[in-house]
């Protein structure tokens, strides 16, 4: 009988042990600044099961490097369009002013280029591709790969995000790239979602180059551009979500990515973040029944500078009885309006980046936590 009892004891303790182990704050070291952890820690522990919340950015936030365009070099890499070349020839016009492009944007002869010109050799090009692979597949992806009209599509396309987030305003910058998504379905977004993320996380962190091509150089000419390549997640900010969740608070994200996109990343399981995907709320467009239309949603704010702060005030912070976010984190002028708009907000993570927010930096609420950029790993010494 006493040993019986005896085990019963044991076995009482190791259950209290587990119980008290699963309710207490357990963020893992991992790479944080350790000053960053013990602050973090902190915070949860006292905001606990309060009905409190926190907002995230996601790209360079709550990844390394950006999921959407990553997303869209896939897609023109293994094109992936299903819009007619009338739709197409829409999308890349909409709301693009015919003003050349700044000086950093022009031909590898230095010479002016517009919407007018660049789009004009894209139509080409995309007719082509429609009828020899898009539609019909009278070609494979590999041999269609190696014509001179892929790759001045592919070169002059990927040019021209660039030129349009360098030369316009952000209104105009960010929906641009989600009209590609024209005649497509959610589903088929999220799929292809799937199989970006994935190519990103295998792919190396680094630089390439993209240029068009020398023989169809149509009226734009020849352009050539650096692009970034890679994604990496980060295990510690996963972790993070996971600690603020346990304890009660919730966690939201407010994306300048299409919001679709971003629920894939933040919810499938097999990337850790496992997230609710209805607390995502980012760029919306308009549907024509269950397909994108390239045009943006009606009335709904775009989820970039102002945009997130009326995106929180109108969907989420009505939630929590109008309460400020406990922790806003971010790392670009995307974010700063929602930084610093809640004078309640007790923390502001500040995923840093060269030459970015540097005013922020100051604020007595911010926690600076920086990555090395060749391997986009947290750098637990700044």
């Amino acid at each position: 009988m006493k040993n019986n009892s005896t085990g019963k004891i044991l076995r009482l303790i190791i259950f209290l042990l587990v119980a008290l182990n699963l309710l207490a704050v357990n963020l893992y070291e991992g790479r944080w600044v350790p000053k960053n952890r013990e602050v973090l820690s902190k915070l949860i522990e006292d905001n606990k099961n309060k009905g409190n919340y926190v907002v995230f950015d996601w790209d360079y936030t709550s990844i390394y490097q950006d999921t959407q365009e990553n997303l869209f070099r896939y897609q023109i890499d293994n094109l992936r369009f299903k819009a007619t070349p009338e739709e197409f020839g829409k999308a890349i016009r909409k709301d693009i002013p015919v003003d050349n492009f700044t000086d950093g944007y022009t031909n590898v002869k230095g010479e002016k280029i517009n919407i007018t010109k660049i789009a004009s050799d894209l139509d080409k090009r995309y007719i082509f591709l429609y009828e020899n692979y898009i539609k019909n597949k009278k070609m494979t992806l590999e041999k269609i790969r190696e014509t001179e009209e892929f790759k001045d599509f592919r070169g002059k396309l990927a040019f021209l995000y660039e030129a349009i987030g360098g030369s316009f305003s952000h209104d105009v910058s960010y929906p641009w790239v989600l009209y590609l998504f024209t005649g497509m379905t959610q589903q088929e977004v999220q799929q292809l979602t799937k199989e970006a993320n994935d190519f990103g996380l295998g792919n190396r962190l680094g630089k390439y180059t993209l240029e068009s091509s020398d023989i169809l150089t149509g009226e734009t000419g020849k352009v050539k551009y650096e692009y970034k390549s890679g994604l990496r997640v980060h295990s510690e900010i996963a972790n993070l979500f996971h600690e603020f969740q346990k304890n009660g608070i919730k966690v939201y994200v407010v994306t300048a990515s299409l919001e679709d996109v971003v629920k894939v990343f933040a919810s499938d399981k097999s990337y850790g973040y496992n997230l609710n995907p209805n607390n995502v709320f980012g760029m919306r467009l308009e549907m024509d029944k269950d397909k994108y239309r390239g045009e943006y949603r009606k009335g709904y704010p775009q989820t970039q500078t102002k945009g997130k702060v009326e995106v929180i005030n109108k969907f989420i912070r009505t939630q929590h009885g109008n309460k400020d976010p406990i922790l806003v984190a971010g790392d670009s002028g995307g974010d700063e309006n929602m930084l610093t708009e809640y004078k309640e907000t007790k923390v502001l993570l500040l995923m840093k980046r060269k030459g970015r927010l540097d005013k922020l930096v100051n604020d007595s609420r911010t926690l600076v936590q920086t990555r090395n950029e060749q391997t986009g790993l947290l750098d637990p010494e700044n």
